[in-house]
């Protein structure tokens, strides 16, 4: 059962990752807002990806749609 919700869990901060790398790219390069949201969310991705294989096609698919 803990393991269900580390699997949700991650899957919802691999989702708030590309939420925050897609601010990042609408924000653009003008303000270095946008360049830490873009590093933030690529941090959470680099995290999830490694974490599991599942994971790993999760982020691959999220990735796609962006």
């Amino acid at each position: 059962m803990i393991q269900k919700i580390g699997k949700h869990l991650m899957k919802g901060i691999a989702v708030l990752g590309v939420l925050l790398m897609g601010l990042g790219f609408y924000v653009g390069a003008g303000p270095d807002a946008g360049l830490w949201c873009f590093l933030g969310g690529l941090l959470l991705i680099v995290i999830c990806a490694i974490s599991s294989r599942e994971l790993r096609k999760f982020v691959r698919s999220l990735l796609d749609a962006l």
